[in-house]
């Protein structure tokens, strides 16, 4: 096969990310439906009540994590990490440390406002819309 001259950049451009081992996978369009409401004053949502808590919920693909900023601002993601989102260990929790989000299966870290840290995984964490009313705390997509 002969590539012409004008082409070869292009060709060559594309046979390196063809071959690059990198298994990121960008997340289908197709998202469960999300919406859900929670009082946050409720006992079972305790840790939401103070800056910087957070709580599992179901939803989502693989789970919904919920942080609270502040008062005001409390922050939804899907639990799955997006650098191989259709592999089923794949799946976002708070460290330990409580100061980064991680995905133990890959190593992949983020920061509490979703962006990737460290590891491999390269786009954000699937994020929430989020509305409070008073105590209760609307999640949907």
């Amino acid at each position: 096969m002969t590539i012409p001259v004008n082409r070869f950049p292009l060709f060559l451009f594309l046979l390196l990310f063809a071959c690059r081992d990198t298994p990121q996978q960008v997340l289908p369009d197709l998202e469960p439906f999300v919406d859900i409401s929670i009082v946050v004053t409720n006992i079972q949502y305790q840790d939401l009540q103070i800056d910087g808590g957070y709580t599992y919920l179901e939803g989502g693909r693989r789970g919904i994590l919920v942080y609270r900023q502040n008062a005001g601002t409390y922050l939804a993601f899907d639990r799955i990490c997006t650098f191989r989102p259709l592999d089923t260990c794949e799946r976002i929790s708070v460290h330990g440390s409580r100061l980064f989000l991680i995905d133990t299966c890959c190593s992949s870290q983020f920061g509490f406002d979703g962006r990737p840290t460290s590891g491999p995984a390269s786009f954000p964490l699937r994020r929430f819309n989020t509305q409070l009313s008073g105590n209760l705390l609307r999640i949907r997509n």
